[in-house]
């Protein structure tokens, strides 16, 4: 959303980290694990085609697209019976075998540290 949205701080364009990840999964330093709860989120707020667009650009084995199921929501319904939304996002994360969640809204996923690295795209 930082990219999309050209969100800026006090000092910094947040949207450049945002791009310079983007950048990194299309070099191979990273893989891109997006599910389609990712794009759900996404659609609230911009045209889905705009993330399709960017992702696009990546090669194959650097994208990896995972689907929810139901298991997925009951086991993110366990792990929080107040944040399910994150919850599902960390529980796809690990289903995914991930090593970071990459959020800017650190503090939303304060609960979950002991289950997955969470970092801001500036850390990466």
């Amino acid at each position: 959303m930082d990219l999309f949205a050209g969100r800026k701080d006090k000092f910094r364009d947040l949207g450049e980290f945002a791009l310079n990840v983007f950048r990194k999964v299309r070099e191979g330093h990273y893989c891109l694990v997006i599910s389609d709860w990712v794009v759900d989120e996404f659609k609230k707020f911009r045209d889905p085609k705009e993330i399709e667009r960017l992702l696009e650009g990546l090669k194959t084995e650097h994208l990896v697209r995972i689907t929810t199921t139901s298991e997925d929501k009951k086991e993110a319904r366990r792990l929080s019976t107040n944040n399910f939304p994150d919850a599902l996002h960390v529980v796809l994360a690990r289903k995914a075998n991930c090593i970071y969640l990459v959020t800017r809204n650190i503090q939303d996923f304060a609960e979950f540290q002991n289950y997955i690295e969470i970092k801001i795209p500036e850390e990466l």
